[in-house]
């Protein structure tokens, strides 16, 4: 890193982060001077300018914006490094940090568990269970090694691979009209009265944007914030949805709720592998990769309503992460 420290790294990013010198210097407790002359060595090291002060506080420069995201690279890599060193001399135990959706949860935590447990006697494993756009965010910020995550979208800090297709389903009451057990053509989604997650959320953008392009129109009777009250909904017969078949696999399995494959076209959105760009596979997380492409291929031969992903993911692959349903 030439002459840079990264007691200099830690301050730039913490200037950035505040928007303000002053602030950045009290919570690191240094002299804001001190924190100030880091950041001139920054810029003379590299000869261009690295932040700006305006009437709204202490920004990167266009060259200081690049140099952030490098700088949180470089800093998420020396804490690997440290990790990695303290665990080979044995100073502390390995530790694996997992994330996992809500609705991947019920099918994959016992069974992963299981398998990691047998595989990996010394390590501490931790699962979360999360949205997809919170898992994402903790594996960026480091919390989180691994993570799968629907609708990852592409960037320089995330190392995303995309591994199954999962459908969209209709779901429907037990002894409504759509209780049947034949695949639904999309064209007859726009006879059904649909409850369905509030508008941004990525399931109801995938439904609407593929019936306006067929030049279809749902019917919304419901707009709800979350999955449980539109099951809920569903289940009293109010109206119908279309949810992924991880979401609702115990109520079909139970008879409250009907499924049916969504064709002509179908919906479907991409699970994806996801861990930081700057942390290789070790001897820690290659087994654990292994064992989740395992799980993953009896999931894919077990539930007909996942699939392989196609390369460069399906055709929800590349918008921004729901904020409710995934």
């Amino acid at each position: 890193m030439g002459g840079m420290r990264s007691r200099q790294l830690e301050s730039f990013v913490r200037v950035c982060e505040l928007g303000s010198i002053s602030k950045a210097a009290a919570i690191m407790n240094i002299a804001q001077p001190a924190l100030g002359t880091q950041i001139k060595a920054l810029e003379r090291e590299f000869g261009v300018p690295l932040l700006v002060r305006t009437v709204t506080g202490t920004h990167p420069t266009p060259a200081g914006l690049i140099f952030l995201d490098e700088a949180r690279l470089m800093l998420r890599r020396l804490q690997d490094l440290k990790r990695t060193l303290r665990e080979a001399a044995g100073q502390t135990p390995r530790t694996l940090a997992l994330g996992l959706t809500p609705s991947l949860s019920g099918l994959l935590t016992s069974r992963l568990m299981e398998r990691l447990r047998a595989a990996l006697p010394d390590v501490e494993l931790k699962l979360f269970e999360e949205l997809s756009y919170t898992l994402i965010d903790h594996v960026e910020s480091g919390k989180l090694d691994l993570a799968l995550a629907y609708s990852v979208p592409p960037g320089r800090i995330l190392h995303r691979e995309a591994r199954l297709d999962e459908a969209l389903c209709l779901i429907a009451p037990p002894g409504s009209a759509f209780d049947r057990a034949d695949p639904v053509a999309l064209r007859d989604l726009a006879r059904a009265e649909l409850a369905m997650p509030n508008e941004g959320d990525l399931v109801r953008r995938l439904i609407t944007d593929t019936m306006t392009a067929h030049g279809l129109v749902p019917k919304v009777a419901f707009s709800l914030e979350s999955m449980q009250a539109i099951k809920d909904v569903v289940t009293r017969g109010l109206a119908c949805a279309v949810l992924p078949h991880s979401a609702v696999a115990r109520e079909v399995a139970a008879g409250t709720l009907v499924l049916r494959t969504v064709v002509d076209p179908p919906l479907t959105r991409t699970l994806y592998l996801v861990r930081r760009a700057d942390s290789e596979p070790n001897a820690t997380t290659k087994p654990v990769l292994r064992i989740i492409d395992e799980l993953l291929g009896e999931l894919g031969r077990e539930d007909g309503n996942f699939t392989t992903a196609q390369p460069g993911g399906g055709p929800a692959g590349g918008q921004p992460p729901s904020r409710r349903l995934a």
